[in-house]
């Protein structure tokens, strides 16, 4: 079954237009409807004077990331919650579905956590630490341990025109590992490559874990997704150094990873390798707890 709700986190910032974006394209592919929440911080700036903002009236080939960059520049509307409001409900008009527009502006992250658990998918963005758009109480981890759904999160930095056409899956066995991997399958129906990674210390662990992943990729195939194995030793990097250099290697455009992380010291229920995802991707990643 494919995706048929599907939930955008947006904040004031210049990148959001790109999040929404990215979104719609999904939500197009699915044949989902899109709803959209925003965040706002500080420096968002209720309307003085109620202004009537122009709709994109977009189409299948209108450049809609042209005109909304210009309106963002010129207007001065970024700053806006209605000029946001009404770009997904420009969204909405060229997905000829409907959804719908939430809005946040105090610190409520259980609020933002119910709202991801009636999606089957949540679009959020990487925090810039230099940014200032989102506000201080704002952890995208919290999010992705607490909702129980995927989480797509999106580089603050770059523009991802493709999403799932050659995927990176990492994996290690690991009951988070396989929740993201089936959560991925509607995304990834399509893809022209899909790598199944593990890192290890050492070959041992290669062959625990070898009859484990030809029995993932039998599971895949049989959902028509066509999967390799990748097995690398981790050296003296780290597993998320390693998983972001074969992204590169591969030309991968999402990585898919379960949030976790083993350790004898629990510093969190997300933690080291996941975080380092986090606070390190240069191409979207779907993650699921």
């Amino acid at each position: 079954m494919g995706l048929r709700d599907i939930l955008v986190v947006l904040d004031d910032g210049p990148v959001s237009e790109g999040r929404l974006q990215l979104a719609t394209r999904i939500a197009r592919q699915q044949g989902a409807s899109l709803s959209a929440v925003l965040l706002r911080s500080d420096r968002t700036i209720p309307s003085r004077v109620a202004r009537k903002v122009p709709h994109l009236a977009l189409t299948p080939g209108t450049s809609a990331g042209l005109v909304a960059a210009a309106l963002w520049e010129e207007t001065g509307l970024r700053d806006e919650p209605e000029f946001l409001e009404q770009r997904v409900r420009d969204c909405h008009r060229y997905l000829e579905r409907g959804g719908e527009w939430y809005c946040l502006d105090r610190p409520d992250p259980e609020a933002l956590a119910k709202l991801a658990k009636a999606a089957d998918l949540v679009v959020m963005g990487q925090v810039n630490p230099g940014a200032g758009a989102v506000p201080p109480w704002f952890r995208p981890e919290d999010i992705v341990v607490h909702c129980g759904r995927p989480v797509l999160m999106v580089p603050y930095i770059g523009t991802f025109a493709e999403l799932g056409r050659r995927v990176l899956i990492a994996w290690d066995g690991s009951r988070e590992a396989v929740r993201a991997l089936n959560d991925s399958l509607p995304i990834i129906a399509s893809a022209r490559m899909v790598t199944l990674m593990t890192i290890r210390s050492d070959f041992r662990g290669f062959q625990s874990e070898r009859v484990a992943m030809q029995n993932m990729l039998r599971h895949l195939a049989r959902h028509d997704v066509l999967a390799r194995i990748d097995e690398t030793l981790r050296g003296e990097s780290t597993i998320h150094d390693v998983l972001l250099s074969r992204t590169v290697d591969l030309a991968v455009d999402m990585i898919v990873a379960g949030a976790y992380h083993r350790s004898p010291i629990r510093e969190a229920l997300i933690g080291g390798v996941s975080r380092g995802l986090l606070r390190h991707m240069t191409v979207p990643v779907l993650m699921s707890h």
